[in-house]
């Protein structure tokens, strides 16, 4: 059976797992502090956002936005400093982590992949809604805990 309090699992160890790569990646000076914190703007960001973008354009567009944001070639897979480098990846990393944790839902899958979106076109329409159900709670829990992750990034830290 499924356990709505799992959401708030997946939502934080998302959110902290992203929040570690960068961690290391500064520590190991394979970034410098002005890519550390723009990314981590950009993650807080997005992760606030994503419920209220959900809730507007749904999870098509959202997968959308993802494509549109991930620009790298298959065959070339970036650094970290290469990855950091480019603008907004940070947004990016939250979206294919909240499709991540959309996966761990029971009877879901291939969301996070590059076949997203033909996954959701295919869905049945009370499937869609439903997922879209728990995906708005999923949201709300990624909100949530991105102040607790990014407790001290604060709006235009970036700058």
């Amino acid at each position: 059976m499924f356990d709505p309090r799992t959401l708030n699992k997946y939502a934080y160890e998302a959110l902290k797992n992203l929040r570690s790569l960068y961690d290391e990646a500064l520590s190991n000076q394979s970034i410098n502090l002005q890519e550390y914190k723009q990314h981590l703007q950009e993650q807080k960001s997005q992760a606030v956002e994503l419920y209220t973008y959900v809730a507007t354009w749904g999870l098509m567009r959202l997968k959308g936005e993802e494509i549109a944001l991930d620009k790298w070639n298959p065959q070339q897979p970036p650094t970290r400093r290469q990855r950091a480098a480019k603008s907004q990846e940070g947004k990016r990393e939250v979206i294919e982590s909240y499709f991540r944790s959309l996966e761990n839902v029971p009877g879901v899958g291939n969301l996070a992949n590059e076949e997203g979106l033909a996954t959701l076109n295919s869905m049945k329409h009370h499937q869609y809604l439903g997922l879209t159900g728990v995906a708005l709670a999923i949201a709300q829990e990624f909100s949530f805990w991105a102040d607790a992750v990014y407790h001290d990034i604060k709006p235009g830290e970036s700058d």
